[in-house]
């Protein structure tokens, strides 16, 4: 809604007025140097674009110890900014918005897939999304192409779709790889154990999974499903508002309450590990 983003824009600012103004004000800094982070669900949209200068987006990751992350961006111009400062360290990831009213008719149009497509051709992305996907969308026009080239071009898709909506995407083509955000928002860990079992080409980022660690303790289910996949999970943020940018830092020393909680060789593979494998060129 309209006044949910002008209250997050106003936060974002008074946030970041405190970032700047002097040491007294600034938030603790997060103790970043036991789990280096590579995240993979970041954006850096239109409407963040008059708070923070793409030089402040990397000084925010720097704050939280994000040395590398996937970014898409409505309109793909954010991460082109991004991206022009520092290769190296963001991994482009295509988002099919051209605006945000794509948002509910990008499945079933034609013109976002040619959009998809050319952009393509500059050969910097790792992946098409985030997009958003509803259950009984996958056949439309634009996820079934999108399932193609996933395929053809080494493509991730960075879909954010629950249980039954991710089955559906993975049906379209047994060779398309999927990442998987926010674990399906609200899916069970079991849930989530029998479609990692049946497709290797599924993987999970965990960004607003709030109840992996509800009060900062590793939930034990969530603990035997990292053990049992211990190369198919990632961590991701979701800065889908301005607000969470500032929030950055907190929220990554949140991340390594928990990391700590896991084997070494565990979380080092969740915090980056999992993600350099298959993004890293």
């Amino acid at each position: 809604m309209a006044w949910q983003r002008r209250l997050a824009i106003l936060v974002a600012t008074i946030v970041l007025l405190g970032l700047v103004v002097g040491p007294a004000s600034r938030p603790v800094a997060a103790q970043t140097d036991d789990f280096p982070i590579f995240d993979t669900h970041l954006h850096f949209s239109q409407d963040a674009w008059g708070l923070f200068s793409a030089q402040d987006i990397l000084a925010l990751m720097d704050q939280a110890g994000v040395y590398r992350a996937l970014v898409s961006s409505t309109p793909d111009d954010g991460t082109l900014q991004l991206y022009a400062l520092d290769p190296n360290r963001i991994i482009p990831i295509l988002r099919p918005y051209r605006t945000r009213a794509d948002m509910s008719t990008w499945t079933r149009d034609g013109s976002v897939v040619s959009y998809v497509e050319e952009r393509l051709a500059k050969g910097i992305y790792r992946g098409i999304g985030e997009f958003h996907l509803y259950t009984g969308e996958s056949s439309f026009v634009a996820p079934r192409r999108f399932a193609d080239l996933s395929a053809e071009l080494d493509l991730f898709l960075h879909a954010h779709t629950d249980a039954t909506g991710v089955a559906e995407l993975l049906a379209l083509r047994s060779d398309a790889k999927i990442l998987w955000a926010h674990a399906g928002m609200g899916a069970s860990p079991a849930t989530i154990d029998a479609l990692l079992a049946r497709s290797p080409h599924l993987w999970v980022e965990l960004a607003l999974r709030t109840d992996v660690a509800p009060g900062g303790r590793l939930d034990p289910e969530w603990a035997a499903l990292f053990a049992k996949y211990p190369d198919r999970f990632m961590i991701g943020t979701d800065t889908w508002v301005p607000s969470r940018w500032p929030q950055l830092p907190r929220l990554m020393a949140d991340v390594r309450t928990w990391l700590r909680q896991l084997p070494r060789d565990l979380a080092d593979r969740i915090a980056s590990g999992n993600a350099e494998a298959l993004f890293n060129r």
